[in-house]
């Protein structure tokens, strides 16, 4: 259940969500309120997340955290400086991306944004830190390129982190393209590459949508993973969480074959997706359904009902179920 109010300068946004399994039930709750003041020379941005698990009085049930909290000026309209803790979503998002499932933070960096403006691409350069004494102390370096031409588009990716504490260097590379053609049909093409102290791994992942008519959509994609498999936590596979596909675990040679489509019926809207996994030796092969059932109940307010299900372990079926609720004003 997630409700959303909106206003110029704040905004607060709760959900609440039931996950099931044939074991056990559980209920979360995430509320995130943020403030925005300033003019088009400078601004800044505040937001705050508190989860709690329901049902329970124990302490550490309970956070409360800063998930965003940065400023941003106007450099003599050449480019734009943003500086703080910043949740990031450049391309596909499968490098660096919020990951907005979980009911924390999600990814977000400490660090500085540049944007420059200019008629050719849409360019963003960036700088994060993370100290954390005996732990973890890392900086990042970014950098995105992306380019929209009418039918074609283009997003271009370099993400070079160097942990201190380890010693360990982490290169990220993607490369996103799309093109949409006259027919109705969307063609899209992502490579990923990234070398953790040599070793690589690699993702390239095809998808191809056509729209039938102005109510039915259906969509198709294939995704070819490397020896090693592709998997960063600084991406947004935990997006898909919900549905059962476990990307954490893509650690190994193999692919996800996906097929699924979408219908408007008036206010209401009908989606659901099948995915194929398997491996390259064949140890793991596993399906999932996700589906989903929406109903608009204004321009800015909308309910839906998502069942997900895998089978994954072959002596216990995972299921999820929760319900989401969106009201604006």
């Amino acid at each position: 259940l997630a409700t959303t109010v909106s206003a110029q300068d704040w905004s607060v946004d709760s959900r609440t969500r039931v996950n099931s399994t044939e074991d056990a039930t559980s209920t979360e709750q995430r509320v995130r309120t943020a403030v925005d003041f300033g003019g088009d020379a400078v601004s800044a941005h505040v937001e705050l997340n508190s989860t709690a698990t329901l049902g329970r009085v124990a302490n550490d049930d309970f956070s409360l955290t800063v998930r965003e909290a940065y400023a941003t000026t106007n450099v003599m309209d050449f480019a734009s400086l943003t500086a703080g803790r910043m949740a990031l979503n450049f391309g596909s998002g499968r490098i660096l991306g919020d990951n907005n499932w979980v009911n924390g933070n999600g990814n977000t960096w400490d660090g500085f944004l540049i944007g420059i403006n200019n008629d050719f691409a849409d360019l963003h350069v960036g700088y994060a830190a993370t100290d954390m004494t005996d732990a973890y102390d890392a900086t990042t370096m970014y950098a995105n390129v992306a380019k929209d031409m009418g039918a074609m588009a283009f997003n271009l990716l370099y993400v070079d982190t160097k942990e201190d504490v380890s010693g360990s260097e982490n290169t990220s590379m993607g490369l996103d393209a799309t093109y949409a053609m006259d027919n109705g049909v969307n063609l899209s093409l992502g490579y990923y590459t990234n070398d953790n102290n040599g070793v690589e791994m690699d993702l390239t992942a095809l998808g191809v949508s056509y729209a039938v008519n102005s109510d039915l959509t259906v969509m198709a994609g294939y995704d070819m993973y490397g020896e090693n498999g592709f998997y960063l936590a600084s991406g947004s596979f935990g997006d898909m969480y919900g549905s059962g596909m476990e990307y954490s675990t893509f650690t190994y040679e193999g692919t996800d074959m996906s097929i699924g489509g979408s219908y408007a019926m008036g206010d209401f809207m009908l989606g659901a997706t099948m995915h194929t996994i398997t491996s390259e030796d064949e140890t793991i092969d596993y399906s999932v359904m996700d589906v989903s059932l929406g109903y608009s109940l204004s321009d800015n307010s909308g309910v839906s009902l998502n069942y997900a299900t895998s089978d994954r372990d072959a002596t216990d079926e995972f299921t999820k179920t929760w319900i989401s609720l969106n009201v604006g004003f």
